[in-house]
C-alpha cells in the first residue's frame, strides 16, 4: 500500500492542534509520505521531520499551487468564509489532489436543510464545488464537539445553560453524540489515508460518545457548584419554528447556540444524533486509537 503525501490549510485552530498530534502521534506513520505540508500565514513556524511548514501570506499566491503540485490529500481546517472557500477551490483546481477533506465537522447540514433550509449552505456548497472538479470530497460529521476546559464541559450554550438558569427545548433527556477534539484529529488523519479512497462515502459520521442534554447540564452544574433552574421550556416543534423564522430573517453568529439547541432536540438524523456511524471504517476494534468518553 503506498503512502499518501498531505497538505494541511489550517493547523492553529481548535481541531488544527488535534490534527497535529495526529500527524505526531506514530499511529499513521506507515500510511503518511513525510513531511506533511502545512499551509501557514506565520512564518516563525519551525519545521520538523514530520510538518514541512509552507509560508503563504495568501491561498491565491501562485507559487503555493506550484508548492503543493502532486498532493495526494489536502485537509482544509479553517473558518468557513466565502473568500477563503473561494480562494481554497482555486488552489484545488490548479493541484487537483487525489482527496479533499473540507472543513466541514459539526451538524449534518443536509439533515437540518429538511426542515430549516439555508443553515450553513456555505460549507455545503463549498464541497459542492469541489466535487464538480472532479476530485473526491469526504465531509466528515462530527456532531459536537467535547473538550474539558471548552466545549459542552465550560461552554454549555448548545444545551440552554445560561448565567441566570437553563432555557430548555424540547426533552431535556435528549440524546445526542458528541466528539472529544483528539478524536476528530485522529478521525481526519484516518480518512486522509485511507484506502482505496474510491471505497471512502462522500460523508462519514462519527462520534466519540452519546449523552443527554441533561448530563451535559448536570456536568457542568456539579463542576461549578449551582443548582440550576429551569427557566423556560418549550417545544422541539416550536423551536424549530422560531429557528426558521430567525434564518429567514437573517444568520445570525450570536444565535448559533439557539440554533444548535433545536437542532439538537429535533432528535435522530436530524442534525446531531446520527443512527449509522462510521467508526468501525476509520478504525476497526479501535486498532488505530481508542474513542473518548464524555
Amino acid at each position: 500500500m503506498s503512502k499518501v503525501s498531505i497538505a494541511v490549510i489550517g493547523l492553529h485552530g481548535f481541531i488544527g492542534k488535534h490534527v497535529l498530534a495526529a500527524i505526531n502521534s506514530g499511529k499513521f506513520d506507515d500510511k503518511i509520505q513525510f513531511p506533511v505540508k502545512a499551509i501557514t500565514r506565520k512564518d516563525d513556524s519551525k519545521s520538523t521531520d514530520k510538518i514541512q511548514y509552507v509560508h503563504a501570506p495568501e491561498l491565491s499566491d501562485p507559487k503555493l499551487a506550484t508548492e503543493l503540485k502532486g498532493t495526494d490529500v489536502l485537509i482544509e481546517l479553517t473558518t468557513p468564509a466565502p473568500d477563503v472557500f473561494s480562494n481554497v477551490e482555486k488552489l484545488i483546481e490548479a493541484i487537483k489532489p487525489k482527496l479533499f477533506i473540507p472543513s466541514q465537522f459539526g451538524t449534518d447540514i443536509p439533515q437540518v436543510d429538511t426542515y430549516a433550509p439555508g443553515f450553513l449552505t456555505l460549507k455545503s456548497q463549498h464541497s459542492e464545488n469541489v466535487r464538480k472538479l472532479g476530485v473526491k470530497v469526504v465531509d466528515i460529521i462530527t456532531s459536537l464537539f467535547a473538550a474539558p476546559g471548552a466545549f459542552l464541559y465550560e461552554w454549555v450554550g448548545a444545551v440552554g445553560v445560561t448565567e441566570q438558569g437553563v432555557n430548555v427545548i424540547g426533552d431535556i433527556n435528549q440524546k445526542l453524540h458528541i466528539s472529544k477534539l483528539e478524536d476528530v484529529g485522529n478521525a481526519v488523519l484516518a480518512v486522509a489515508t485511507f484506502q482505496p479512497i474510491k471505497d471512502l462515502p462522500d460523508v462519514v459520521h462519527v462520534a466519540s460518545d452519546t449523552v443527554t442534554v441533561k448530563e451535559i447540564i448536570d456536568r457542568y452544574s456539579a463542576s461549578k457548584g449551582k443548582d440550576l433552574k429551569v427557566i423556560s421550556e418549550i417545544s422541539a416543534e416550536e423551536g424549530k419554528k422560531q429557528f426558521v423564522d430567525k434564518l429567514n430573517a437573517g444568520f445570525n453568529p450570536k444565535d448559533f447556540f439557539f440554533y444548535l439547541q433545536v437542532i439538537v432536540a429535533q432528535g435522530l438524523d436530524k442534525g446531531l444524533y446520527f443512527s449509522k456511524l462510521d467508526n468501525e471504517l476509520l478504525n476497526p476494534n479501535e486498532s488505530i486509537w481508542k474513542w473518548g468518553e464524555f
